[in-house]
């Protein structure tokens, strides 16, 4: 875990995700003044709910960063673990890469998740 007292925002993350999130972060803070804990959640069956839950209701505020597909991601179990266990206590987002093919080269950027994609989402969560 990144920004462990941050109280701003929890990114839950994994994989790849985890380069990504700690950028963002970074850029969230010094360009904005969002202070964001980053939370990888390094093994992935099972999940730490226990971690999940405690980091998320730090912040208030939890996204969930998952760059495989939508469907069939990730993403909604985490999403399923903080609705069942923090209820309106916690906001909560998640961003995924597009439901595509993943093409090769610079044709990825388009549809994989980016690091700008990663900041807008969690200005709009934490605002």
């Amino acid at each position: 875990m990144y920004y462990e007292d941050a109280r701003d925002l929890t990114i839950l993350t994994f994989a790849n995700g985890l380069y990504m999130s700690l950028r963002a972060a970074r850029t969230l803070r010094e360009k904005h003044g969002i202070k964001a804990r980053v939370v990888d959640l390094r093994w992935l069956n099972p999940l730490n709910e226990k971690a999940i839950i405690e980091h998320a209701r730090a912040a208030g505020k939890a996204l969930v960063v998952d760059e495989s597909r939508r469907t069939g991601g990730l993403g909604e179990a985490i999403l399923a673990v903080l609705n069942e266990n923090c209820g309106s206590s916690v906001r909560a987002a998640r961003l995924n890469s597009l439901d595509t093919y993943i093409p090769l080269g610079p044709a990825a950027d388009r549809v994989l998740l980016q690091e700008s994609e990663i900041v807008d989402g969690a200005l709009g969560l934490a605002r």
